[in-house]
């Protein structure tokens, strides 16, 4: 099956680029709101998983016997851009649980947030774990071990029982059997599981639905959507889609993006979930082509709110700043 046109780029009046999408909504009991493509379609989901995996957290009595805040449940969440808000709230969950950053075996990379890359450039400084954009996943994968009493050193593999506590969080919440999810490595070097974007539209529109849960998984879905509510600023950075979603409609929306241009969402009021992948995983077609997609289903209704205008329709500029070109969306849903 063809996925749809999602998005044209222009260059002036010439289309020179199409990007083509699958996306699925759901609502909490499964049923399909509507569909675009294949909603069969198996994809990896990345750090859309986040939320997901930071509920072993509670399932497992580590949040209670930690207190961990709930900035710092958003940033377990988070696929955050190394700012300094988001250091401090890694070095204090692993400081809270009695270990170092040099625990972290998330690796290294420049923090997206370009101002502080080009500090630490100027300071002579090189970046550290804490700079990831996973580390805060990392720093939650450690408390739980270090609650449970398992070996710190081999959380990342597939083997560790802190591993398998996501996965079976992540089965859970996507309604599908272990053996049905078909396991990859991330970059930041932990498993990743792949499922079709049905189930991803549905796990999170169970997580927008935590009333229908019960116990601890109740408490971790109502801590982890107030966390993503709350501390939009902490979930991605400056500058970034989901932090700006969730700022402009907190509380209304959960978001999360993941690698290879998906981008899922759950609807609390309504209790749906939306799946978004971009075919060539190309991130520059994601933010329009979102943001399209809840105007035509009417989560956004009337005009968009200033913090979102810049994403619905991005411009193409020249090296000068030039207007050179656009990035339009094309209607997904009939």
């Amino acid at each position: 099956m063809q996925p749809p046109l999602a998005a044209e780029v222009y260059r002036g009046n010439v289309v020179e680029s199409r990007h083509y999408a699958t996306a699925v909504m759901v609502d909490s009991k499964g049923k399909v709101i509507y569909a675009a493509g294949d909603k069969e379609r198996p994809t990896s989901l990345r750090s859309g998983a986040k939320p997901l995996q930071v509920l072993p957290l509670f399932t497992s009595g580590t949040a209670e016997a930690y207190r961990f805040s709930l900035p710092q449940v958003a940033v377990m969440c988070a696929s955050h851009s190394g700012q300094i808000i988001h250091q401090e709230q890694v070095l204090g969950i692993l400081e809270r649980v009695g270990l170092a950053e040099s625990h972290l075996q998330c690796g290294v990379h420049r923090p997206f947030h370009r101002a502080t890359a080009r500090a630490l450039a100027e300071a002579g400084e090189k970046p550290k774990p804490r700079h990831n954009t996973c580390s805060g996943k990392h720093a939650c994968m450690l408390a739980i071990t270090r609650h449970r009493g398992w070996d710190i050193k081999t959380y990342t593999k597939i083997e560790h029982p802190v591993q398998q506590e996501m996965l079976a969080a992540v089965a859970r919440m996507t309604d599908l059997a272990r053996d049905k999810i078909d396991i990859g490595l991330d970059t930041c070097g932990v498993p990743v599981f792949a499922v079709p974007i049905y189930n991803i539209a549905l796990a999170y529109a169970r997580l927008s639905r935590p009333e229908e849960g019960r116990g601890r998984w109740r408490e971790g879905m109502e801590a982890i959507g107030a966390a993503m509510g709350r501390y939009p600023e902490l979930l991605a950075g400056e500058g970034r889609l989901v932090t700006a979603l969730l700022q402009a409609y907190k509380g209304e929306i959960l978001a999360k993006d993941g690698g290879e241009a998906l981008f899922c969402l759950g609807i609390p009021s309504r209790g749906w979930g939306l799946a978004v992948k971009i075919e060539d995983g190309s991130e520059r077609a994601l933010a329009p082509v979102v943001i399209n997609l809840l105007r035509e289903t009417g989560i956004i209704p009337g005009s968009l709110p200033a913090i979102l205008e810049a994403f619905a329709c991005p411009v193409i500029r020249t090296h000068q700043g030039q207007l050179a070109g656009r990035i339009e969306p094309v209607k997904l849903f009939g």
